[in-house]
């Protein structure tokens, strides 16, 4: 080994000087695998986090579908009852004004013919009782 000029010839310092160093090294290079360590740990917490948020989002957007399946069968049904509605407001207005028309030509006719309804029971004469009825 050749001595450098201005350093001094004893090896011992540098030894120990070396050995601190590498030490420190050795230290420095374990806090940055456990950090690294954590780090990975960490991001297996994450991505496992993503999953349970990505299926989370698909069980959502299958439950939206499903939603809106529903919703649009509702409104449908809906049209149709209000389309039934109509029809039968329609029917009923269609009858309303049939009924006035019957009642005005029936009041023309009771107020120029003066027609009466007579209301008349018929009776049922029971043979057995023809014969009391002839006595009386």
């Amino acid at each position: 080994m050749t001595d450098k000029p201005g350093m001094p010839t004893g090896g011992g310092d540098d030894a120990g000087s070396i050995m601190a160093l590498l030490e420190r090294v050795a230290g420095l290079m374990d806090s940055v695998q456990t950090t690294q360590q954590r780090m990975e740990e960490r991001q297996l917490e994450l991505e496992n986090t993503v999953k349970t948020i990505q299926s989370d989002v698909v069980k959502l957007t299958n439950d939206h579908a499903n939603t809106s399946s529903t919703v649009d069968r509702l409104l449908e049904k809906t049209r149709k009852v209000s389309r039934h509605i109509k029809d039968v407001r329609v029917r009923v207005e269609n009858q309303n004004i049939r009924v006035k028309k019957v009642e005005a030509t029936q009041g023309d006719l009771l107020a120029k013919n003066k027609f009466r309804v007579v209301i008349y029971q018929v009776r049922v004469i029971d043979v057995w009782s023809f014969d009391e009825l002839v006595l009386m």
